[in-house]
């Protein structure tokens, strides 16, 4: 209802500016003076802004929170007037003329410097209020950058403000961007984004693009920075006088020289050092909102590169691995229970199948979100799996692809580095991984995924990895048509079933038991589920499926942004996992041949965050930010596995060690890394970008200096030679 209201208000300033821009137009035409056709142009984006708004507002877009009720009888009004100076820019060109030499000169970089803070505004307020409490030097930076952007397209356009117009489009574009990406991620845009367009608009269906209060207001700073541009004119400008004298080429200098010191400002000082511009990218969000977007993304940019360890060097890293490999051998590696498991995988071979499950995490974990959720049921009930506990991730809300890269690779970014997505930066093809691990032992290989194969570039990836097969959504019969509300239709062309975001989990399931059906032979199988991705605001829940969790004292905060429908839009997506893995285990006890079954999580869903803040404000900030960073995992067989009671053994870890350790357990074969990471693993029992975990159960950052510094550096020397080297 609010939404309608906002859009008929829109609607009215947009009848508004039609009114009074008209009447101007005629007043003007009385007396024998004709508006000019750029003049209407620039004076018709305006009406385009209103009526795009009030589209918004009618179809439901505009949300009720904050200060909503006040956002549309401010912007509405602000817009007509913004586009009545507009319509009024040759009358001010007139008054402008009059005016010498100097003081045109001053008004048109006075309007020039006011253009300068509302692109930093169009950037910034959209999804941050915050902007106006930045220090000084980033305030300063972000200005500088825009303006010599700006310049560039306003010198080499002689001085036409509407040369300058594409600045004005790119930079609330970006704004609005990153105002969608924290509303459904809860995170910043990084650098690495930018690689995977393809994979976001893959997905992008499946979110509601609502607008609160703060991407409202945001469109006042962008069409009064269009006034602005619009003002910007030769016919009274100091380049007017340039002209006559035929310095027009002055202008071209100066913007490609603009241009050129825009590029040695974000090229040659480093902004961590000479800036100070920090960032921590567990909760990169944080720091975009204290330093603003373009300082922070520009200081992530340099920090891409895979840095060296200190006192790096080939020989010393081969040293540390054989030393660690040795250590492994000698000790767990020699023990009963891995000479029993490695001759029983010797003679049995079993299947492998591997099901990193969409945003599938335990919310249990904050203190039963505070109204008795115990989680998920029968995944919590497993008592006969090889091993089960949490699982720490480098991503939330997203990024898939680099868990997925760091369970098949063994490496963690955590010594790689942040702000990176190896799927699409590196040329991955010598890297080591499982696929090839097991094919090189006669193991067919397959890899599942319900949605595009480009998504990540998992095709290229995939295929150069030496998988044998990769079953994409056109294996499951292609995206389901949808029904006239919108929603997804149940099935897929071939009858897949689909839940919430997609083929479901347990569509998944019911290929892979195919696949198992279709070939005897041993066969890794890789499945990347679907059924769990955001939104959570998609209302497609079936009504005996959604849950009805309500955490005391949460939503009676104002400004508090989730909501209880989302979260349990989210709960009923992970009840539903549970019921299809519960019957998935069912179907494999049924089978007369050895599997093996690796269950995890990807990430948590980018609700967690404001839990997190809410709930527990004063805990230390490694705690406070690995309980966001942390999944849950259980590896699984449906035989007797030899040297393992199949007890559940609760046992934290990591997602780059999380195949190394089930290599180990079932017997199978080991490389010389592998072997070192599990030499590692008895001291340090996971690692991500936060920190690492050391077996006295306390969580260290990566910097500090503990009992297990030493052992952390070596392994750093190691995982460089064992990737870096490689790309």
């Amino acid at each position: 209802m609010f939404s309608f209201l906002a859009g008929l208000i829109f609607l009215a300033g947009f009848a508004a500016h039609i009114a009074l821009s008209s009447r101007y137009v005629l007043t003007q035409r009385s007396i024998g003076n004709e508006v000019g056709r750029n003049t209407l142009r620039w004076n018709a984006l305006y009406g385009i802004a209103l009526l795009g708004l009030a589209v918004w507002g009618f179809v439901g877009l505009i949300d009720n929170r904050f200060f909503a009720p006040i956002a549309p009888l401010f912007v509405a009004p602000a817009i007509v007037a913004l586009s009545q100076v507009v319509i009024r820019r040759e009358e001010l060109f007139a008054r402008f003329r009059a005016l010498d030499v100097t003081r045109r000169h001053k008004l048109e970089w006075g309007l020039f410097i006011l253009y300068g803070v509302l692109s930093m505004l169009m950037l910034e307020w959209p999804w941050s209020w915050a902007v106006c409490l930045y220090g000084p030097t980033y305030w300063w930076l972000e200005m500088a950058l825009l303006m010599l952007v700006t310049g560039f397209f306003y010198l080499v356009g002689r001085r036409h403000g509407s040369a300058a117009l594409i600045t004005a489009v790119a930079y609330a574009f970006i704004g609005l961007a990153q105002y969608f990406v924290r509303k459904f991620k809860n995170a910043a845009i990084l650098p690495n984004d930018l690689l995977a367009l393809g994979t976001a608009a893959a997905v992008s269906n499946q979110y509601t693009y609502a607008l609160d209060p703060r991407a409202i207001t945001g469109t006042v700073f962008t069409m009064a920075g269009i006034c602005v541009l619009a003002l910007l004119h030769p016919s009274w400008s100091v380049q007017a006088d340039d002209a006559k004298r035929g310095h027009v080429g002055l202008d071209t200098g100066r913007g490609l020289a603009s241009l050129a010191l825009c590029a040695a400002l974000v090229l040659v000082p480093n902004y961590m050092r000479h800036f100070q511009v920090q960032i921590m990218y567990w909760y990169s969000i944080n720091f975009y909102e204290k330093q603003g977007f373009l300082p922070t993304f520009i200081a992530v940019l340099q920090d891409m590169p895979v840095h060296k360890p200190e006192d790096y060097s080939t020989e010393a890293a081969e040293a540390a691995t054989a030393e660690l490999s040795n250590t492994y051998k000698q000790g767990i590696g020699s023990s009963e229970q891995r000479q029993q498991a490695t001759a029983q995988f010797d003679e049995i071979k079993p299947t492998v199948i591997v099901v990193m499950n969409e945003s599938f995490a335990d919310l249990a974990d904050f203190d039963g979100l505070r109204c008795g959720y115990e989680g998920p049921k029968y995944f919590n009930s497993i008592n006969d799996a090889l091993y089960r506990g949490e699982l720490f991730v480098d991503v939330h809300g997203g990024g898939t692809c680099n868990s997925e890269f760091e369970f098949l690779t063994g490496n963690s970014l955590g010594y790689i580095g942040a702000g990176k997505y190896p799927y699409s930066t590196f040329k991955l093809d010598p890297v080591d991984n499982l696929a090839r691990q097991f094919k090189n032992l006669g193991y067919s290989t397959y890899a599942m995924h319900p949605n595009y194969a480009s998504n990540w570039n998992r095709d290229k990836v995939y295929k150069a990895w030496n998988f044998d097969h990769f079953l994409a959504i056109d294996e499951f019969g292609g995206f389901p048509e949808r029904n006239i509300d919108g929603t997804m239709k149940s099935q897929t062309s071939t009858g897949y079933e689909i839940f919430h975001s997609g083929v479901s989990d347990k569509a998944t399931y019911q290929m892979t038991l195919d696949l198992l059906a279709q070939d005897a032979n041993p066969q890794f199988i890789f499945n990347v589920t679907m059924q769990n991705h955001g939104s959570y605001n998609q209302n497609n829940i079936p009504a005996d499926k959604l849950t009805n969790y309500y955490p005391a004292n949460t939503y009676e905060n104002p400004a508090f942004v989730e909501t209880p429908e989302r979260l349990n839009e989210y709960l009923a997506c992970i009840e539903e996992s549970d019921r299809a893995l519960e019957w998935f285990i069912a179907e494999l006890k049924k089978l007369d041949r050895p599997v093996v079954l690796v269950f995890f999580g990807d990430h948590q869903p980018a609700m967690t965050p404001d839990y997190n803040d809410l709930w527990y404000p004063e805990e230390d900030e490694l705690t406070h930010t690995q309980r966001i960073y942390h999944t849950e995992y259980l590896i699984w067989a449906n035989y007797d596995v030899a040297g393992n009671d199949q007890a559940s053994t609760y046992r934290d870890a990591s997602v780059d060690v999380l195949g190394t350790i089930t290599l180990d357990a079932i017997g199978a074969p080991l490389n010389t890394y592998e072997e070192a990471q599990l030499a590692v693993n008895q001291q340090i029992l996971a690692t991500n970008l936060n920190g690492y975990l050391g077996a006295d159960g306390v969580w260290y950052p990566p910097e500090s200096t503990s009992p297990y510094s030493e052992l952390y550096h070596k392994m750093s020397l190691v995982e460089y030679l064992n990737f870096a080297e490689k790309i």
